[in-house]
């Protein structure tokens, strides 16, 4: 039985199972003495004999057997099968009416006597009745509904006998009426069976009390060992536990410790046992003491969770998890406290450990990331004197084979600057630091300007580009246009590297208003299967040789994967060698409220149709300290309606800002004695009207363009600058438009 049950349901359990051994006793009981109840009848018949005859004597003892063979099969078959399986209701049932089929039995065959007989004698009836009646007295406290009921029937029987004499026959007994000494045995017999009767119940219920008492005593010692077994266990737990467990009274001197207190302080039980807790794990070294909050949390009798520092019995030191809380009694009063202690002295140390190598790995993502950036430098400044001579060179008058060196040149250097554009793509990614810019933008557009840019490419070796635009598409949506720009070059652009003959085709869909689809697919070599998920790896491309034949980091998809990702997306790829490849990018787009920013009109970083011209007037100031750039710059502008100068460093800017009205400055970021962005500081704080100051950078990080704008410049452009771009920069700027980064 469950200490936890309900004392209701304990109750009727206990109920039932003395109900169930009660039963068991009368049915026993009654089995048991059917042998000499039957002697009793044969006896009682026998005296009948002589006052009856055969026949008389023989019907009253078979009614006599009969209904007791009847009430015993019922206490057999019936009865103690119900008993047993605990339907101790029905069973009760069953055995009361074998009971009174019993004592009706009883009851009637004295009649035999009394109504046949001539002279009957009532003393011969409730003589038998009386014995009856004993007997009911005294198996009374087994079943007392059965008895009582027996008890009735034998003391109605000899009333209704006279009775039925009177209105039947007409005359009353005499022996009864005119005979004292018989009305004086008919008391004492009266008085014997009240006696019997009473002796039964005190004697039952002097046997249900010690029965009762003794099933308590059961429970309360079963409950008891229960108990005892739990705290053995508990205490077993406790005692074998890993962890530290202590046991302190009020004042917080150590009542008991575990075998782990042991192994974890250096101090012994017996040795514990009565110190201070405090003082015994801190040895009283001020220090730990000061920094010791638990008696705060004791003196307030609160628990208390924490790391602690402790002192072993040697004296190192070592550090704790605390897991300390009170104890009260049931009026709430402050009993002891328990304290759970774990070592975490290993955990300290590999957290200072992670901590370390997170400031290390910062420390050199931070290396990292000013190693790229002057890498980024160092390259894009020699490249942008590369890059635009081969422009200037490429606008005199050459013959063909020299304007396929101006050519080769160009596509070299702008290969080159692929290339590192993809490593910063790639730093960026992996320090987490690329950021998605939204704007509201033109998805077909978006795709046709892609398409646009790398026709040459495709026309260069006689493949037809072709863009398919399915229903759905919206005209407007918001996302990173730029990025989805990066994407498609890169895929678009490897179709077109990997295709020798026939197509390639750009399919543009929409499955809903928040999902943009496109694919790629090309006639080109394909990609054996086991290579599909490997060329979106780092520096990998299909095969070894791919690289040399056709060129390129191996960087493009790798980035482009990283790039639709962060935008919600993913990208697939399926291809047949020999047959070609399909690649597909779905893409998160949300549609444009009227608070977004729409994309204005981008300068033109590819040349238009015709040599740009820019209006008269316009006042310029160049600072740059490299001398090829300088050069390069002015002859941009050489041919140009505009007044230029240059400064060679940010003093000799500030300079001439000051004693000169510059409309645009373009600002060289790195120069000596004075920087670009601290010569803005200055010229942002001369008293007078101010230019437009666009930075000119090597750097190609989102910190310097933000950098940039923070010391006020008003845009940012990154080297290596071609001649189109700064020219259609500069015509945007006469025009009113938003050129450049800023617009994008």
């Amino acid at each position: 039985m469950s200490d936890g049950a309900p004392r209701s349901i304990q109750d009727a359990i206990i109920a039932t199972r003395r109900e169930k051994e009660r039963i068991d006793v009368y049915v026993t009981d009654r089995l048991q003495r059917t042998k000499v109840r039957i002697l009793l009848y044969v006896f009682g018949c026998a005296l009948g004999y002589i006052a009856m005859g055969p026949w008389l004597t023989a019907a009253a003892f078979a009614l006599l057997v009969v209904s007791d063979l009847v009430d015993v099969f019922l206490l057999w078959k019936f009865v103690r099968p119900l008993a047993i399986a605990g339907k101790t209701k029905r069973a009760q049932r069953i055995a009361y009416w074998g009971g009174v089929t019993q004592g009706a039995g009883f009851a009637l065959a004295p009649s035999f006597y009394f109504f046949t007989v001539e002279q009957p004698d009532i003393i011969f009836v409730v003589g038998c009745l009386g014995l009856g009646a004993v007997n009911s007295a005294i198996v009374l406290p087994q079943n007392p509904k059965i008895g009582i009921t027996r008890l009735v029937i034998y003391g109605l029987t000899p009333i209704v006998m006279v009775v039925a004499q009177h209105v039947f026959f007409g005359s009353w007994n005499p022996v009864v009426i005119n005979n004292p000494a018989i009305i004086m045995l008919l008391g004492c017999m009266l008085y014997m069976t009240v006696t019997f009767t009473k002796a039964g119940m005190v004697n039952y219920d002097t046997n249900r009390a010690l029965y009762r008492s003794r099933e308590d005593l059961k429970v309360a010692n079963a409950h008891m060992a229960r108990q005892q077994a739990e705290m053995r266990r508990l205490s077993q737990v406790a005692q074998r536990a890993n962890d530290t467990v202590i046991i302190t009274d009020k004042d917080r001197r150590i009542v008991w410790v575990n075998d782990a207190f042991t192994q974890h302080s250096g101090y012994s039980s017996e040795e514990a046992i009565g110190q201070n807790v405090a003082e015994l794990m801190t040895q009283n070294d001020p220090e730990i003491l000061a920094n010791n909050a638990i008696d705060q949390a004791v003196a307030r009798g609160e628990s208390f969770r924490g790391e602690v520092e402790s002192m072993h019995k040697s004296g190192h030191r070592y550090w704790l998890d605390i897991n300390l809380f009170p104890i009260r009694d049931e009026d709430g009063e402050l009993e002891f406290f328990v304290t759970i202690e774990r070592d975490v002295t290993e955990a300290k140390e590999l957290a200072k450990e992670m901590a370390e190598a997170r400031a290390q790995a910062e420390m050199g993502a931070r290396a990292k990331a000013e190693f790229l950036a002057n890498m980024s430098h160092e390259i894009r400044t020699p490249l942008t004197g590369v890059m635009g001579m081969a422009d200037l060179l490429a606008d005199t008058q050459l013959d063909a084979e020299q304007q396929r060196f101006a050519d080769t040149i160009r596509g070299s250097s702008m290969s080159l600057m692929a290339i590192i554009n993809d490593i910063l793509d790639l730093s960026k990614l992996d320090a987490g630091l690329m950021e998605m810019n939204p704007v509201v933008f033109s998805p077909v557009c978006c795709f046709r300007e892609t398409l646009d840019l790398l026709e040459p490419m495709a026309q260069s070796k006689g493949l037809e580009l072709k863009l398919e635009v399915g229903e759905g598409v919206p005209d407007r949506a918001l996302a990173d246009d730029g990025r989805i720009r990066q994407v498609a070059t890169n895929i678009i652009g490897n179709a077109i590297k990997f295709t020798e003959a026939g197509s390639v085709t750009l399919r543009l869909e929409a499955p809903s208003d928040t999902r943009l689809t496109f694919s790629v697919q090309d006639t080109g070599i394909g990609i054996p299967p086991e290579k599909l998920e490997s060329i979106f790896d780092h520096f990998t491309q299909a095969e070894a040789s791919t690289t040399r034949r056709f060129g390129g980091s191996g960087l493009g998809l790798s980035i482009s994967r990283h790039i639709v990702g962060i935008m919600g997306g993913e990208i697939t790829v399926e291809s047949v060698v020999g047959s070609g490849s399909i690649f597909r990018v779905t893409l998160d787009i949300e549609k444009p409220d009227f608070g977004a920013v729409r994309v204005e009109e981008r300068a033109q970083s590819t040349p238009e149709e015709g040599p740009i011209q820019l209006k008269e007037g316009l006042s310029i100031l160049i600072a740059e300290d490299n001398q090829t750039n300088r050069f390069l710059l002015g002859k941009y502008l050489k041919e140009q309606p505009i007044s230029l100068d240059f400064a060679v460093d940010g003093v000799e800017a500030l300079e001439k800002v000051a004693d000169h009205d510059f409309d645009l400055i373009f600002m060289d970021m790195s120069m000596p004695r004075m920087g670009g962005v601290q010569a803005t500081r200055e010229i942002r704080m001369l008293p007078k009207s101010q230019p437009t100051i666009v930075a000119l950078t090597a750097h190609a990080f989102e910190e310097e363009r933000l950098a940039c704008l923070a010391a006020g410049m008003d845009d940012f452009l990154t080297k290596p600058i071609r001649k189109a771009e700064l020219l259609g920069w500069i015509a945007a700027f006469q025009n009113g438009k938003k050129p450049g980064a800023e617009a994008a």
